[in-house]
């Protein structure tokens, strides 16, 4: 009979991760459930929980406004997509840019995002996961309601460099929105700078030219 294995922290997993004679990710996803190895196991938890976080720290520097621990969850260029609430098509962008642009329009409020029902799917040094994703934003205004909220979910892209995962590309879906926008002000200077810049025809053919295959 074969001995169970015990899973004590990171540590177990780190010395299972360690081996030389793992199995690659890419035949780990494509194998047969019934075949997967504790170890093969171990290592598709592993890697789904370093996804998970990765999008779990990428909402919490949202709201916190910590936007060096924002930036390292991004790789250098990255793709947005938030067409559906926008109507601007997707741009592809340097991330430093990017995370300018997110401190312009999201710094003048107090907002909450909440990231749940994962689903990741991983092949070799890469991977996709669909997130449901709940945005709040509150801001004391003289006009209309102090609060805008986005419901839906997100379709997210990773590459690992050097063993760490990035996000790669971002696509929002959201199924509605409820509150006032208005909380975002569109005549600051700052913001339009950003939103020049990410925004801009160069970057909007770029994201339309690039192969995601």
């Amino acid at each position: 009979m074969s001995t169970p294995i015990r899973i004590h922290g990171d540590k177990c997993c780190a010395a299972l991760l360690g081996r030389a004679e793992r199995t690659p990710l890419e035949e780990i996803r494509g194998a047969n459930v019934s075949a997967l190895t504790p170890d093969d196991k171990c290592r598709l938890i592993w890697e789904e929980r370093a996804i998970t976080r990765l999008m779990l720290d990428f909402g919490r520097t949202l709201d916190t406004g910590d936007w060096v621990a924002h930036r390292a969850c991004l790789a250098d260029t990255i793709s947005m997509d938030f067409q559906r609430l926008t109507g601007v098509p997707a741009t592809r962008v340097a991330a430093d840019d990017w995370v300018t642009f997110a401190d312009a329009i999201l710094s003048p409020t107090r907002r909450h995002h909440t990231y749940s029902n994962f689903k990741v799917d991983m092949n070799g040094a890469q991977a996709f996961a669909v997130v449901y994703q709940t945005s709040r934003h509150w801001r004391a205004t003289d006009l209309g309601a102090s609060e805008y909220n986005q419901y839906g979910w997100c379709h997210a892209w990773f590459r690992q460099y050097s063993g760490e995962w990035k996000i790669v590309r971002l696509k929002h879906d959201f199924s509605w929105v409820g509150g006032n926008n208005g909380l975002f002000d569109m005549r600051n200077p700052t913001l339009i700078a950003a939103m020049t810049k990410v925004f801009s025809a160069d970057n909007l053919a770029a994201a339309a030219a690039h192969s995601w295959l």
